[in-house]
């Protein structure tokens, strides 16, 4: 008989109430008024009801909501039912089964970044190793599920994952990690109120310290515990495991008495529930009792009944077929102890073989991947070594053409600065030589309104005064005094006309007073026109004076020629660093499109870009306005 430690697999699933909530579930499944979304719920909650009940019937629901949830394209249903699929058939025994679902689940769960559902399958995929006696792949299955739950910080998750890591050291009999790993299980379930998972944790800590006391009080005290929370929220599963742990605790301390009712009571819920490796762990329990009570044919009939139930676990079918061989022996059946020591040696060496087999395949494993990671370091180092040679190589490639860019950067604002140089250099021959046409425009007017003043002025009024006289020493008739009288009016007339001209060549008051004095004068001489003048008065230089005054003077007599308008308005605004001024009328305007410019507004123009203004033309059918700014610079 083989003594061996009581471990249940705790699977991370939500785990939903009594026979009650499945009638009332079941009912509501036969009404014909729930949409699909409303039916793959309840197919959803039934496969749970039933889970730790009858595992063929939840398979059953379960698979109806997987047609459903395929039909209706709901890719998250497909795959809860996928991974509530493999936790059935695990339970149930199914193992290679509950592997091919957990195959289809997993892509799922990673395309949808379901990180719960991806922990789960890794779970699963431990308790199969687990039961396999494939103990490094189920503690990697379960480690991985740690390290995605903590990353999330999962609380409630981790529970069941730091269980069953602690469960597989306690397997291994390495009691120390596996009471660190419960203890953090057992804290986070307090934390989460997680009940079920709380008596999973203490029928692992009853085993733990069955096998570390000296005293029978510590792993009884935590059995009973366990058994009390299963039967409080009506968990079969975990009150058959606690039972089969009671029944354990009063056998190691030599009570068979009180043990056999317990380990039987165990045997017919995991009877009911339907699942083959609790029931086999429940009939080589009793098999041990009675073999302890010297019960040998029993004690050979609950072993042999232990491995026709499930021989998956390659620890209970040792201790069945150890079983068999001293209850035989004892009964005096050398044949049947002979065939089943063949039997257990078989079992032994497959165990071993498959041991063998799983470690050489590790180190073969291993030695490939270490074969691989050599050559990926080596690509590794020589794709580094192609990195760093491509980053020099585009350094330099950087470097030349940023030299490159700036020497054609210079090279163009060389050229640009030559350019604006020559430019600059023609412009300002332009100016000089507008500048001189202007003075001696202006000196030419200045000589010609002088001359025509002082000289041909002073003439006609000689002969105005002298005509008179002559009249009075002769004898006229009628009609020569008419003509006389008509000569000294159209002389008066001329005198006028010249004195006119003289002065709007140029204005005596402009040279004297200023823009103001000379404008209000020339626009008042124009019964049409009317001027309006807004600044301070200060003088300006000759040269630009003369210009504004000449460019207005030239924009009225364009607009009385030509806009035919009844009103002209001439607007002068001086400031201390600007000048502009508009004339505008409301004549007939005219399309600048089909007309250029013609001679008079081209001298305007080229007088005011002389001194580096701005001319701007507006007109329309409703008349035409013109504007001149004029900047001032300090020089």
């Amino acid at each position: 008989m083989i003594k061996r430690s009581m471990l249940m697999i705790l699977l991370w699933l939500p785990l939903i109430g009594s026979a009650q909530s499945i009638d009332s579930l079941e009912r509501e499944l036969n009404k014909n008024t729930h949409n699909i979304a409303d039916k793959i719920k309840i197919y959803d909650s039934l496969a749970k009801a039933y889970r730790d009940l009858n595992f063929l019937k939840s398979i059953t629901y379960n698979k109806l909501g997987l047609e459903l949830a395929e039909k209706n394209n709901d890719e998250k249903s497909v795959l809860k039912f996928y991974s509530n699929i493999s936790a059935s058939y695990y339970r149930g025994g199914i193992y290679d089964t509950a592997s091919l679902y957990l195959e289809k689940a997993l892509p799922l769960a990673r395309q949808q970044q379901d990180y719960r559902s991806e922990a789960v399958i890794a779970v699963t995929y431990g308790a199969i190793y687990q039961v396999q006696s494939l103990y490094n792949k189920s503690l990697e299955s379960y480690l991985n599920a740690a390290k995605i739950l903590e990353e999330k910080n999962d609380m409630k998750g981790l529970c069941s994952v730091y269980s069953n890591i602690g469960g597989i050291y306690q397997i291994l009999k390495n009691y120390p990690p596996a009471l660190v790993y419960f203890k953090k299980a057992e804290q986070l379930a307090i934390e989460e109120d997680n009940q079920a998972s709380l008596a999973n944790i203490y029928i692992s800590l009853s085993d733990i310290s069955l096998h570390q006391n000296k005293t029978k009080k510590e792993p009884l005290q935590y059995a009973e515990k366990a058994l009390q929370i299963s039967k409080n929220i009506n968990d079969s599963f975990n009150e058959a495991s606690a039972l089969q742990m009671l029944s354990r605790v009063h056998y190691y301390y030599g009570d068979p008495q009180a043990a056999l009712p317990m380990a039987q009571k165990a045997l017919q819920k995991t009877k009911n529930l339907g699942f083959p490796n609790l029931t086999a762990h429940a009939l080589i329990d009793i098999s041990n009792i009675y073999f302890f009570r010297d019960d040998y044919t029993r004690a050979a009939e609950n072993a042999l009944e232990s491995l026709n139930t499930d021989t998956t676990d390659a620890n209970i079918a040792m201790n069945a077929y150890a079983n068999l061989i001293q209850a035989n022996a004892y009964l005096g059946h050398p044949e049947l102890t002979e065939q089943y020591l063949k039997s257990y040696r078989e079992v032994l060496d497959r165990y071993a073989n498959n041991s063998y087999q799983h470690s050489l395949s590790e180190m073969v494993v291993k030695y490939e991947t270490e074969k691989k990671e050599l050559k990926i370091t080596a690509l590794e180092k020589q794709r580094q070594l192609y990195i760093w040679l491509g980053i020099a190589s585009g350094i330099l490639l950087l470097f030349a053409l940023a030299f490159g860019i700036i020497r054609y950067r210079l090279a163009m604002n060389k050229r640009k600065l030559a350019e604006e140089k020559a430019s600059r250099l023609e412009q300002e021959k332009q100016l000089v030589a507008v500048q001189a046409t202007l003075d001696g425009e202006a000196a030419e007017r200045t000589r010609l309104a002088r001359d025509l003043h002082d000289g041909l002025g002073s003439m006609l009024s000689v002969v105005k005064f002298n005509l008179p006289q002559v009249k009075g020493g002769a004898v006229l008739e009628i009609n020569d005094v008419s003509r006389f009288n008509k000569a000294l009016t159209m002389l008066d007339d001329s005198i006028q006309e010249l004195r006119r001209v003289a002065h709007h060549m140029m204005p005596e008051s402009l040279l004297r007073y200023g823009l103001k004095i000379s404008l209000t004068d020339f626009c008042d001489a124009i019964p049409s026109v009317d001027f309006h003048y807004f600044g301070n008065e200060t003088r300006l230089s000759e040269k630009m004076e003369i210009m504004v005054y000449r460019c207005i003077h030239e924009l009225v007599s364009n607009a009385l020629k030509h806009a035919r308008s009844s009103g002209i308005h001439v607007q002068l605004v001086q400031e201390e660093d600007r000048l502009s001024f508009t004339v505008q009328d409301n004549g007939i305007g005219f399309d600048k499109k089909k007309i250029t410019e013609g001679m008079g507004l081209s001298n305007i123009r080229q007088r005011v870009e002389a001194f580096n203004g701005k001319m701007n033309i507006y007109t329309s059918n409703q008349g035409t306005e013109i504007n001149v700014e004029l900047e001032f610079t300090k020089n």
